[in-house]
């Protein structure tokens, strides 16, 4: 049995970030991750003007942009007509007034290197919970399958689930889902991005009578996605690959031969698309943040940044309360433990916060995407109306684009994040 003073569940965006926070702020963490590797397809990759900032005030947004990336200054509607400028985001900080797209490999990959630089940082790849220790209400640790095949059991005053949109933490810990219903999934599939390619605003929608298709900028691809009506892709596998090719020649022309790669059905990423709110995030000893909290749909682009938003928070919030690196009392071989009491209020407190913010984007994108499926099935390739008079006054769709992007209301450091211990 080994013990530390956070266990993290899960090596996305959110996980990450948090083992970052407080392995800065001089806590024992150990970070669970049960792929070998942080490859991750058409998953969340554009962090907001915001979350740049924020790096920025941790002196990581220069590490950041020195990895392949790409950027969007705005989202914009096309339909075959007419290209609406819906959010502009010029304003939305003064540094950094765009979205910077960055695959999140490399995202991961950044967090956990600097991270490795703190003597209480540690990192598990290929190590999957599956079961969490209970005693007395509280959970106080995990047992997980490592990388060996070993089973081991690892103690702390808190877990935190941060394992994504299908949370195996917050199946363990018995929490509630509500389905809030979501009107479209996607197909995903990428192409090579070349020199002489259009500027696209990098984050553009491509509409046409009865059909949509997304396409996302970054450093060295195009990530394209394919909308069809949740529940519906027995019908797109059938109709195979041809709708999803003819859509992009027609709309992105200037593809070309990269699209003859795509042959088949098989050559596509099915993501479903969900909208899942939780009542609770936490019960004693065990708090959930991220998607294991609230699964954010892609539209808008703000599930990592939500997920990196309370993770923040999280940081912010625990690394006073939980304990460093310290002598074992006589006769325990673990650390002494933060007051329970204390530990219990100020997640309960957290999650509230984080659960207003998280709430708002999830009502938001309902609007949105039934919006969007009720326009597809109408033939209607416009945006509504109020996006349609956003697009054409300039101030409007910049005050669009800086609340869209500030929506994820991510708090500032505190001191016991900002002065961290020398690192290795």
């Amino acid at each position: 049995m080994d013990a530390t003073d956070c266990v993290v569940v899960g090596g996305g965006p959110g996980g990450a970030v948090l083992a970052y926070l407080l392995a800065r702020a001089g806590r024992r963490v150990t970070l669970l991750e049960a792929r070998s590797d942080f490859a991750r397809r058409f998953r969340g990759d554009s962090l907001a003007p915001p979350v740049m900032d924020w790096l920025d005030a941790l002196g990581l947004a220069d590490d950041v942009l020195a990895r392949p990336h790409a950027t969007a200054d705005a989202f914009t509607w096309h339909t075959p007509t007419t290209a609406y400028r819906i959010a502009d985001y010029s304003t939305a900080s003064t540094r950094f007034p765009h979205y910077v797209l960055l695959p999140q490999p490399e995202f991961l990959g950044l967090l956990t290197e600097r991270a490795a630089a703190y003597p209480g940082f540690r990192l598990e790849m290929s190590a999957r919970v599956n079961e969490l220790v209970e005693e007395d209400g509280r959970v106080r640790g995990v047992r997980y399958r490592a990388a060996d095949g070993q089973t081991r059991e690892l103690r702390a005053p808190l877990v935190v689930g941060a394992d994504g949109r299908f949370s195996q933490v917050r199946r363990m810990g018995g929490f509630d889902t509500e389905e809030l219903g979501a009107g479209l999934d996607i197909l995903w599939f990428e192409v090579p991005r070349r020199d002489g390619d259009p500027p696209l605003s990098g984050l553009d929608y491509f509409a046409v009578p009865g059909a949509a298709i997304v396409a996302l900028g970054q450093g060295a691809t195009w990530q394209l996605g394919y909308i069809i009506p949740t529940g519906t892709v027995a019908q797109a596998r059938e109709a195979g690959v041809e709708p999803v090719v003819a859509l992009a020649r027609d709309r992105m022309p200037w593809l070309g031969d990269r699209l003859d790669a795509l042959t088949a059905f098989t050559d596509l990423t099915l993501l479903n698309v969900r909208i899942t709110r939780l009542p609770s995030w936490y019960r004693p000893g065990l708090l959930l943040l991220g998607d294991a909290a609230h699964v954010i749909s892609p539209v808008g682009g703000n599930g990592i940044n939500i997920a990196i938003a309370d993770a923040a928070d999280a940081g912010n919030t625990l690394a006073p309360l939980l304990a460093g690196p310290r002598p074992a009392s006589r006769g325990s071989s673990a650390p002494e433990s933060p007051d329970p009491a204390s530990l219990d209020s100020a997640c309960r407190e957290f999650a509230v916060r984080r659960r207003a913010v998280s709430d708002a984007e999830q009502l938001s994108q309902v609007r949105a995407e039934r919006g969007s499926l009720d326009r597809m099935e109408r033939g209607d390739p416009r945006p509504v109306w109020p996006l349609r008079l956003a697009a054409s006054v300039p101030a409007i769709s910049r005050t669009l684009g800086k609340r869209t992007a500030s929506a994820i209301a991510i708090p500032p450091p505190t001191a016991d994040v900002l002065g961290a211990p020398a690192a290795r």
